[in-house]
């Protein structure tokens, strides 16, 4: 993600105002947004969110599905296998599969 400063920057700069507009915009002073802007503050989500407003813009924040990087590592290792040994791996799989279901 990019970081805070440059994010409330790159907006800025794109809306084309100067530091004392967005201020003025957003209710806050300039020296503040100099603060953020330089990284010397971090500003809240709340605060952060105003300021890109006040800029045009919206912040969304997101998240996604990262491979679990064992399950990277078996399908890696299943890949490496004719498709012989994978049947025979899948059988197994299948019997201890079985086996552990009994015994709960």
């Amino acid at each position: 993600m990019e970081a805070f400063d440059a994010l409330v920057r790159d907006a800025r700069l794109a809306a084309g105002l100067s530091q004392r507009a967005l201020a003025q915009r957003a209710g806050t002073s300039q020296p503040a947004i100099a603060r953020y802007e330089r990284g010397v503050a971090t500003p809240s989500w709340e605060t952060l969110q105003r300021l890109l407003a006040a800029c045009g813009r919206r912040l969304r924040l997101s998240t996604e599905v990262i491979p679990d990087p064992h399950d990277v590592e078996l399908a890696e290792l299943l890949l490496e296998l004719t498709p012989m040994q994978r049947l025979r791996a899948l059988s197994r799989y299948v019997r201890l599969r079985e086996l552990t279901s009994e015994r709960t």
